[in-house]
């Protein structure tokens, strides 16, 4: 994770994510752990949540630097 200024944040699974669209059997506005990260063939980040895979994109990564 990059933030503004340029500064790196390493995460290390699992970590918190909200959803932000109803996807699966996870409704919006349920926050949920990622156990793993991938990549797909276009470098687009996935996401291994309740042993099923999710785009990042339906998903929102709060943190703090």
């Amino acid at each position: 994770m990059v933030n503004a200024k340029g500064l790196i944040k390493v995460l290390y699974a699992p970590f918190r994510v909200l959803c932000k669209v109803d996807v699966g059997n996870i409704p919006k506005g349920t926050w949920v752990y990622v156990e793993e990260v991938y990549s797909n063939d276009k470098d687009e980040l996935i996401y291994y949540v309740y042993g099923q895979l999710y785009s990042h994109k339906q998903f929102g990564l709060q943190i703090s630097f």
